[in-house]
């Protein structure tokens, strides 16, 4: 008899890494447990089911959790503990209790990797408040992976002894780990980087989608002011690019909200040149050695650099998205740094030749700490 998992993840939405962090997860599950029930509890599982369907076989959908956290009276990030932590407890009324009774028959709670449990979206705590409620009525192994917790919410110290409280826990940076006392572990998508990077080597289309210069630049989680300095700075970027007759190309993570910044820059990039989502999704990142990328999404970065691309990695949001890089800069990617807000222009694309190896490595460390959480029987 198949065991129940319950995920826990932002997924759905769709963002680029968020759903490959699921993605390389089920992938994972589907060879090690594939008679497992797996839910996945997420913010919008209509797209999610879609996003997701025929990775593994007994995946369903749900967004109990999250509608939990969402329709907190009190949206702080103690208001949101308290009645996620009450409504699992205690039952809710019969339009939650029927989620609910799936997350009681859990066996394992896992609380997948990326940066959503933090003080920039302080309800997002009510999750672990969920699982460690979970936990006590029936028992379940309760498990996460990947974290990136900075900067902290506000009950920094109950998160800190839920999570360590887990029977297992990771995060991917080394200032989530200072703070709640853990080792530096390795996010989540190192997890399915081979995978990813074989299937986007193995394409004829999208080898020709990769750009000799790509860019990926979101609008979100930045000002009006910001977003205009780094428009020009980029417009100089890419008529440089040109003017050396080299191709560039434009990557889109999150739909339309990435778009923003190529509609920005007016007509500079050809229309033929922008990859949407659903392609990147569908077929693969546009990635390949000898490339420079500049991209201020996190993901890109990693996967890029795994390739053998040379890039920058812009900082949008202080205290998060330099958090987020920096720890893949730690690991080894050589690619230069630039804060957004920064009143100079962007530095020169830099590089490290070794990378694509490492990568490799720590993807196998990522599947052993996978094996420990899963072990294969």
């Amino acid at each position: 008899m198949g065991i129940n998992i319950y995920l826990v993840a932002s997924a759905g939405n769709p963002n680029y890494g968020d759903e490959l962090i699921v993605a390389s997860w089920l992938r994972f599950l589907a060879r090690v447990r594939p008679d497992a029930s797996i839910w996945l509890d997420c913010p919008q599982p209509g797209t999610a089911s879609a996003l997701f369907a025929g990775i593994h076989p007994h995946l369903r959908t749900t967004n109990t959790l999250w509608r939990s956290c969402a329709e907190s009276p009190d949206q702080s990030a103690q208001g949101v503990w308290d009645h996620v932590d009450r409504i699992v407890s205690h039952g809710g009324t019969p339009m939650y209790d029927v989620g609910l009774m799936t997350l009681g028959q859990a066996d394992t709670i896992h609380l997948l990797g990326g940066g959503y449990v933090n003080g920039v979206w302080p309800d997002h705590v009510g999750l672990v408040a969920g699982m460690a409620a979970a936990g006590r009525l029936n028992g379940a192994r309760l498990i996460a992976s990947g974290l990136g917790l900075m900067p902290l919410p506000e009950n920094a110290a109950q998160l800190k002894s839920a999570v360590t409280s887990f029977s297992s826990a990771s995060v991917r940076d080394a200032a989530s780990a200072g703070a709640i006392g853990l080792e530096v572990g390795l996010d989540d998508v190192f997890l399915g980087l081979p995978h990813e990077l074989k299937r986007s080597a193995g394409s004829e289309a999208v080898q020709s989608r990769a750009k000799d210069v790509m860019l990926c630049i979101q609008s979100d989680m930045t000002d009006d002011e910001t977003f205009t300095r780094l428009r020009d700075k980029l417009h100089l970027v890419v008529e440089k690019s040109l003017a050396n007759g080299l191709s560039v190309g434009y990557m889109e993570a999150i739909p339309g909200s990435d778009r923003r910044m190529f509609d920005a820059l007016e007509g500079l990039i050809p229309e033929e040149n922008f990859v949407p989502f659903l392609s990147v999704w569908n077929d693969g990142l546009p990635v390949r050695t000898g490339q420079v990328w500049y991209t201020s999404r996190f993901h890109p970065h990693m996967m890029a650099a795994a390739a053998g691309a040379r890039g920058v990695a812009i900082g949008i949001l202080d205290d998060y998205y330099d958090v987020k890089h920096q720890s893949l800069l730690e690991l080894g990617t050589g690619w230069a740094y630039a804060a957004a807000k920064s009143g100079e222009n962007l530095p020169e694309p830099m590089g490290n030749s070794h990378f694509r190896q490492l990568a490799l490595g720590l993807s196998a460390r990522k599947r052993t700490e996978a094996l420990s959480l899963y072990p294969l029987q």
